[in-house]
């Protein structure tokens, strides 16, 4: 038996394992985190079946029809003859009787298992073909530093990009899936449509709606990657397979150095004001103040070596010019400014 099927295996011998795939908590997510940091070998496989379980909720594939059921029945039974599948059926057995309270989880647990197993093994053709939909005539929106756009895609869906971001997303979407790649930030009102799901998809994280509004910060070499959801709920489904269920008001920060994500409120002018012309930074490093300075007006600032980028600032302004922000906030932190052209000067005045 090779390693990859030995790893799968063990997995789903791990009813602890079972239980998170089915009805994840806090407390489960932070037992499978821990043994991620421990078995960094085994973690390719795991998120391979993570996926599985993400592309089978998609569909919902507990309302298989009739046809789909009677092969699914015949490929359990011939999965059924060799040993370890025995194994996995002595264990199902064991869930059921021990952990599990009520017919449904015993039952979804024990689908779960053979539709894994069915999907690993190549028994069936993968449910939700990601890559063949991502090919598919792609459009690529862009905006470069000081400048924003917005656009409706193929559903309707409005789609604010700030500066220094692009999404990319098929000419068309189809029936049972809408998929969309996020570089930078870009907030999503996204019309709601239940046979068809809505993902945001970034380096680190997957963003999973229906309808709702909601917006994602993803700026490549960033510390840390934000979800605020504005209007109803997200699932974010982060690469080591955590996930956070958010609702109105609440928002996930991933730390990308650790892979922990943080759960909190947010502060709507704070979080969401770009698309509204409102550039606000609250308890900020200077270090991040000037990287948003560049992006939202396009241009590129030399900061004196003196000047402490770690210095925290808060400030409000809407559809202000540089000029104005930059003498605002000369006053405060004591330093001097000049602007060049598209280049920015900023020295201590001590």
């Amino acid at each position: 038996m090779t390693y990859r099927k030995r790893i799968f295996l063990e997995l789903l011998d791990n009813e602890l394992f079972i239980k998170w795939l089915i009805a994840p908590d806090k407390e489960s997510d932070r037992y499978w985190q821990q043994w991620i940091s421990e078995n960094p070998d085994k973690v390719a496989i795991l998120k391979e079946i993570k996926g599985m379980i993400n592309a089978i909720t998609l569909r919902e594939t507990f309302e298989l029809d009739p046809i789909e059921k009677e092969g699914m029945l015949e490929l359990v039974l011939e999965y059924g003859k060799n040993k370890k599948a025995r194994e996995l059926q002595s264990r199902s057995e064991l869930i059921k009787k021990k952990s599990w309270t009520g017919w449904y989880y015993a039952a979804a647990c024990c689908f779960l298992l053979a539709i894994l197993t069915a999907n690993y093994f190549n028994v069936l053709q993968p449910v939700v073909n990601v890559p063949e939909i991502i090919k598919e005539q792609n459009i690529v929106k862009s905006t470069p530093k000081g400048s924003k756009s917005s656009f409706y895609l193929p559903d309707g869906s409005l789609v604010k990009l700030n500066s220094s971001s692009s999404v990319e997303f098929p000419s068309s979407f189809p029936d049972s899936i809408r998929i969309v790649k996020l570089v930078g930030q870009a907030f999503f009102e996204v019309v709601r449509n239940e046979s068809a799901p809505f993902i945001v998809q970034t380096d680190n994280v997957n963003v999973r709606v229906l309808g709702t509004s909601f917006d994602i910060q993803s700026f490549p070499g960033a510390h840390k990657l934000e979800v605020a959801v504005s209007e109803g709920t997200v699932a974010v489904d982060t690469d080591l397979g955590l996930t956070e269920i958010l609702i109105q008001s609440e928002m996930a920060s991933l730390n990308r150095e650790t892979g922990k994500i943080k759960k909190s409120t947010f502060s709507p002018i704070f979080q969401l004001g770009w698309k509204d012309g409102i550039l606000a930074f609250k308890d900020r490093p200077l270090e991040e103040v000037f990287d948003e300075l560049e992006k939202w007006y396009g241009v590129e600032l030399k900061i004196d070596d003196k000047i402490d980028l770690n210095k925290r600032f808060t400030g409000i302004y809407e559809n202000q010019s540089l000029k104005n922000i930059l003498t605002g906030m000369s006053k405060i932190l004591e330093w001097k400014f000049e602007i060049n052209g598209k280049t920015v000067s900023i020295s201590n005045q001590k």
